[in-house]
């Protein structure tokens, strides 16, 4: 789906794609990944390596479709891991190609999100558990813990736990950053759609949707 967000006079492209798991065919992987890709994903045991196709399979699609890029242009394009193990596009004619890109999954799915460099932006997928995850509360600071008691059902452990992933990844921290770091402040609901925002990053919002 492709989206545009306006930031004063600015307007910024976006593109996002959810796909399950099970209906990615990478049979067909040899005309979308080059020899840079595949020198990456021999690295995986077979498992592994079947999961990061799939992941790398549904990104190139997305970069296709995002660019309007024909099969030639796009085994020109890698998407390689940085030094922080974040997923880069890098383009091997060596010219300079101004997008950005977030990778999520879950066992059943995996989401690509493609964005202007100039608006950052991450993405996260969880799955939702009858406990809200209790595996999850060491992650949060009391303000926080209060806020999603007093929620009455809105927010939930898991919804908290993904909008600060995601803003990990844009600021390429990952899971090495104590998440309390990323403390929610406040947040609101408007229709089906939460929006978070953060104490100590004012400058970033999260949006959060729920289905199933």
């Amino acid at each position: 789906m492709m989206e545009y967000y306006g930031n004063g006079i600015e307007t910024f492209k976006t593109f996002v794609k959810f796909s399950d798991v099970s209906s990615i065919h990478i049979e067909n992987a040899t005309r979308l990944f080059n020899q840079r890709e595949w020198s990456d994903l021999n690295i995986y045991r077979t498992k592994r390596r079947i999961e990061a196709s799939k992941s790398l399979y549904l990104a190139k699609e997305s970069i296709m479709e995002f660019l309007g890029f024909g099969i030639r242009e796009i085994r020109n394009i890698s998407l390689l891991k940085g030094v922080f193990g974040q997923p880069v596009i890098v383009n091997n004619n060596n010219s300079s190609i101004n997008i950005g890109i977030s990778i999520t999954h879950t066992e059943k799915t995996i989401g690509v999100l493609l964005f202007d460099q100039r608006h950052p932006m991450g993405i996260d997928v969880e799955n939702k558990t009858s406990t809200d995850s209790e595996f999850l509360e060491p992650y949060f600071t009391d303000f926080e813990k209060r806020m999603i008691k007093n929620s009455g059902g809105t927010l939930s452990k898991e919804i908290l736990f993904s909008a600060k992933e995601s803003l990990s990844k844009i600021l390429k921290t990952g899971l090495t950053s104590p998440l309390q770091i990323y403390e929610i402040s406040k947040y609101y609901k408007q229709g089906d759609t939460i929006y978070l925002f953060y104490k100590n990053f004012v400058q970033y919002k999260t949006t959060v949707q729920q289905y199933g």
